[in-house]
């Protein structure tokens, strides 16, 4: 990947980028003006492969799961504390994205490049590329909007046009949702037109594998996304919204898993490696997702939740019973054998919790060391998420280089037959059919109780039994042993089914967004839940606290014995310092990027102090 440092230098030139040697077979020039011979097709291979997955990104998506408590650092009070912001500063944290990066030296510049090479193309021959060039308008849509819906502006209407604009200026969300949507509809309209003799991308599509109507559905989908993202500031573009899919495009949407918004990696992305298998060696589970999930009986939990250690399937629980240290058998008769929910145990996100007798196992280490005859034997109390839904194996390997070969190696899961990680093929979640339905009985729940045609209460439905398929899919093609799959939903819906309440649908929301924590920090955003709550030692699980069994999820204060320290509410806006990581902007620019600054602190006094001030609030974000 290039420095951002040199991130102008790419907004200015129409240069290729190959994301990884994969993509070196594209490596060719591609000024407007000194147009490849390579088909669009081809380019839109080269810069699409392996899209989003550089290990840097896989964990950020780690830090988004830390905001919203799927996940919590293991260890010391400052790995508790050091993801999020202290009120007193005008500095703060946040989660590392590269979309910047990602957008002006890949597949912004890409989808660009690709749209020139064919407008230039002779009338006849460009004809034939309309749906191509759509997608990759809906591609460079999404790519962009993105972005700016976590930093706030970006340079875009005058970005890859380096002879008018040489030092682009920055465009803001609270214009540039409008002019999104308005590029959505142009290319929905265009993929909706059946057009003949079409050149199709086919294999070179890693999203949908050509198949345009799917790529119709999502241009809709991501229409609503963003309306409603800004509906507090525009109801009535999201209610024009509505009507025009409604009425021009026959309420299409991503209508079933199959046509879920990811990327399907190459079989060789997301290998284990020391850093990317933190999910396993350096995340728990958190207290609020596990005793969500545990006290709603919720058949997801075991495909999203790994087992302890402490169970008659685990061969070390086995070594330590087998050792009959009256400690350990003390312990073990104690706590453990309660069939599903012994097995699952979350910590505590929020520093006061850490190492306090009152707060128990679920506030301490993930580890409790019993006496084996002359030696001892570690045992996980606390879980961590299925990690195969990030890493290969979710940890299969191990941390090879560090030697570490603890308990949740999978000891405790009995894995497929034949199951060999190397085999799989990741596919990144980015939109699905799960958050459709959620979303779409959310506006129903505000509109009278139907949406699209659809009632609240269907769309509600919908969503779960998604959500309960996607991840039953994924679980079996990412190696999840097959007993730990339930057969159905079973009688959940009749349990939780919706009750008119938005709190029902978000909660579930917040349950299907484990693969997408990004979507489930916007939800917190935008509306307010799941709700921060106070935790404290002996609380009740009487309704309003966390596994209370009414069905509405709630998160955890983030206490550290003197005040609740801050969830970041947007990415640090600020110039790179160089490397492949986050940045907003380049020093060749910079008259611009500050001029971005105060422009959107007079826009909303909300902004905060300064780009880095990321308790501050982006324009949408009321």
């Amino acid at each position: 990947m290039k420095k951002l440092n040199k991130l102008i230098i790419g907004l200015l030139m129409l240069s290729v980028i190959a994301q990884s040697c994969k993509k070196s077979f594209i490596a060719t020039n591609t000024s407007p003006n000194k147009l490849s011979n390579t088909l669009p097709q081809y380019l839109f291979a080269g810069a699409t492969a392996d899209l989003n997955s550089s290990r840097s990104q896989i964990e950020a998506r780690y830090r988004f799961m830390i905001f919203m408590q799927y996940i919590v650092p293991s260890g010391s009070n400052a790995l508790l504390g050091g993801n999020f912001d202290n009120p007193s500063t005008t500095t703060g944290t946040d989660a590392q994205v590269s979309y910047y990066n990602d957008y002006y030296s890949g597949v912004g510049l890409g989808m660009n490049r690709i749209i020139a090479q064919i407008d230039a193309m002779p009338a006849a021959q460009k004809a034939t590329y309309a749906d191509i060039r759509s997608i990759c308008e809906v591609l460079d849509t999404y790519a962009a909007w993105r972005t700016v819906d976590i930093f706030g502006a970006m340079p875009y209407t005058q970005a890859f046009n380096p002879t008018q604009y040489p030092l682009p200026a920055y465009d803001y969300d609270y214009t540039l949702y409008k002019t999104f949507d308005a590029k959505l509809k142009s290319a929905a309209t265009e993929l909706q037109s059946q057009a003949k003799n079409q050149v199709n991308l086919g294999v070179q599509d890693f999203f949908y594998g050509g198949d345009t109507p799917s790529w119709l559905a999502f241009a809709n989908t991501l229409r609503i996304k963003i309306a409603q993202r800004y509906e507090k500031r525009d109801a009535a573009n999201l209610a024009a919204v509505l009507v025009d899919i409604k009425s021009n495009f026959s309420g299409t949407l991503i209508s079933s898993n199959a046509q879920n918004f990811g990327i399907h990696n190459s079989k060789t992305d997301n290998d284990d490696t020391d850093d990317i298998d933190g999910i396993l060696n350096i995340y728990d589970a958190s207290y609020a997702f596990v005793e969500f999930l545990k006290s709603t009986n919720d058949p997801r939990l075991p495909m999203l939740v790994r087992q302890n250690d402490m169970g008659k399937n685990s061969a070390i629980f086995k070594t330590v019973l087998a050792g009959n240290d009256p400690q350990a058998l003390t312990f073990i008769g104690q706590d453990t054998i309660q069939p599903y929910k012994g097995r699952y145990y979350g910590k505590h996100a929020f520093p006061a919790s850490e190492n306090d007798p009152a707060y128990g196992l679920t506030g301490g280490n993930r580890f409790i060391t019993f006496n084996v005859g002359s030696g001892t034997q570690a045992l996980d109390y606390l879980s961590v998420v299925q990690g195969c839904y990030f890493v290969k194996g979710g940890g299969f390997v191990g941390n090879i280089n560090s030697g570490v070969e603890g308990p949740h190696l999978h000891t405790d899961e009995v894995w497929n037959t034949g199951f060999d990680p190397s085999t799989v093929k990741m596919q990144q979640m980015w939109t699905t059919y799960g958050e459709t339905c959620f979303m779409m009985a959310e506006i129903a729940n505000g509109n009278g109780g139907t949406a699209l045609g659809k009632s609240a209460a269907a769309w509600y439905n919908a969503g779960v039994q998604a959500s309960f398929d996607q991840y039953s899919a994924q679980a079996t093609a990412y190696g999840i042993p097959a007993d730990l799959i339930p057969a159905s939903l079973g009688d959940y819906l009749t349990r939780y089914p919706y009750d008119g309440t938005l709190q029902r649908i978000y909660s579930q929301a917040w349950v299907h967004y484990m693969v997408q924590p990004e979507d489930a920090y916007a939800l917190w955003k935008r509306t307010g839940y799941p709700q921060l709550v106070n935790y404290r030692a002996g609380q009740p699980t009487t309704a309003g606290n966390i596994g209370d069994g009414t069905g509405t999820a709630y998160i955890e204060n983030i206490w550290d014995g003197t005040q609740n320290l801050l969830i970041p509410r947007r990415m640090a806006f600020q110039i790179s310092t160089g490397g492949s990581g986050p940045g907003s902007g380049a020093t060749l620019n910079s008259t611009n990027f500050f001029n971005a600054i105060t422009a959107m602190q007079t826009k909303d006094a909300s902004y905060g102090a300064s780009g880095t001030d990321t308790k501050g609030r982006i324009w949408w974000d009321q």
